[in-house]
């Protein structure tokens, strides 16, 4: 009896749809949200040119569409609640085809609000951030941070070729057949959705991480896994201090990434760089944020708050390093520490939601983080955009983000699992 058992599990872990459904989703999130993400930032020199824009102007589109992609998170959350993740991530990928088609006929600043900041964000929103990160936790437990990380890689190693796509279309084409193309990819990213993606491993079945309902609570990480994954709801948890932190965190990891990828070839070039080398470090930094992001699958090993302070203090210092940068060299570094810091608090911080509030109340309660963050992480670009037309220069801007990624950090080390409602006998850890 026990050695086919021991056949089954095997059997049931060879032919696990997670690990395949990881790799579509990986497919769904980089190629989702990559080229719309990245290249606002690195069409914006010519769409000034061409529409008459500001820096100001154009940082407030990409803020707009920070915010949707951010503030729609808790829609996504209880769309996926309702009608399960597939059709979410279907209805969003057509979004966003609608809106870089229409982009691509833009000619003026409210049209790019409309069809970048609103529909675009919005479609990215719905199809990408939230849906693919509760696939991974839908269908994992003891390999929750793994599967998260190795989703999430996508968004870096696309990136990279978002970087070269769109120098190409700003060198050999143009700004609106890039946009152009980048709708047709929606379209084929909406129907690959349908036919692959299912919402968690019953469906097919199976159990989270392929294993027997009977050791899924024995071989669980975290002693309090299964009990906060009972016991939250996402009400209980947007009501507890960590979820706050959780929130500050969130806007301190996040922000440095947006004003860098909005502002970075503008700030690179006016320190003396060429559009090419500009484009070099852009696409360095996109490509080392895959090893952040795989740093932060450590938190099957370590204590993922404790990743993710340390992720943060990184950040910061790349944050300071490109505003004392001068040369191509300190950029590069400077960049490498914000990729490597931002990669790794972004899994982190999802890893810490899942370890806290459990699978449940997972979708919705990163969703109401992304909107809370995002009302934030919006007004950043136009505020260091701003900033730049009144001083000229990016200083006040990348000094005040580097000491709130400091003090994010400093709170990190701090957290502690909160007590689950309904659960007082569980003892909250301290790491």
């Amino acid at each position: 009896m026990a050695a086919a058992r021991a056949e089954h599990t095997r059997t049931t872990l060879r032919f696990f749809y997670g690990w395949w459904l990881v790799g579509f989703a990986w497919i769904l999130y980089g190629f989702g949200a990559a080229p719309g993400y990245y290249s606002w930032s690195f069409f914006s020199p010519e769409i000034i040119d061409e529409l008459d824009l500001t820096r100001a102007q154009t940082g407030a589109v990409f803020g707009l569409f920070t915010f949707m992609f951010n503030s729609i998170a808790p829609v996504t959350g209880l769309a996926i609640a309702r009608w399960g993740t597939r059709r979410v991530m279907v209805v969003g990928n057509l979004v966003t085809a609608t809106g870089c088609w229409l982009l691509s006929d833009a000619e003026t600043l409210w049209e790019c609000f409309v069809y970048f900041g609103i529909l675009v964000g919005a479609g990215i929103g719905l199809s990408t951030i939230v849906p693919c990160q509760a696939l991974a936790t839908s269908w994992f437990t003891k390999y929750r941070a793994r599967a998260v990380a190795a989703v999430l890689t996508a968004g870096g190693m696309v990136g990279v070729l978002v970087t070269w796509f769109d120098r190409v279309m700003v060198q050999e084409y143009s700004w609106r057949t890039g946009w152009q193309i980048i709708a047709v990819l929606s379209l084929v990213l909406a129907v690959l959705a349908a036919v692959v993606v299912r919402n968690r491993p019953s469906d097919l079945g199976q159990q989270p991480d392929g294993m027997l309902p009977e050791l899924e609570g024995r071989l669980s990480p975290d002693p309090t896994a299964n009990a906060s994954s009972d016991a939250w709801t996402p009400s209980a948890a947007l009501r507890t201090p960590q979820f706050a932190v959780l929130c500050l965190c969130t806007v301190a990891f996040a922000i440095p990434w947006s004003v860098t990828t909005a502002h970075g070839r503008l700030h690179l070039e006016d320190l003396g760089l060429t559009t090419d080398v500009a484009a070099q470090i852009l696409s360095v930094m996109i490509l080392v944020s895959i090893a952040g992001r795989i740093t932060g699958a450590a938190g099957d090993f370590l204590v993922p708050e404790k990743v993710l302070g340390f992720a943060l203090l990184v950040e910061a210092a790349g944050m300071f390093g490109l505003l004392l940068a001068t040369t191509a060299t300190m950029a590069y570094v400077a960049t490498i520490l914000v990729a490597v810091g931002f990669g790794a608090a972004y899994i982190s911080t999802a890893v810490v939601v899942a370890k806290f509030f459990g699978r449940i109340a997972f979708a919705q309660t990163l969703g109401a983080q992304y909107l809370i963050s995002g009302i934030f992480n919006a007004l950043s670009p136009a505020i260091a955009g701003w900033l730049f037309d009144s001083t000229g220069s990016y200083n006040i801007a990348f000094s005040t983000i580097g000491m709130m990624c400091v003090l994010g950090g400093i709170l990190a080390f701090r957290l502690r699992v909160p007590r689950p409602p309904g659960r007082m006998n569980v003892v909250a850890a301290t790491e």
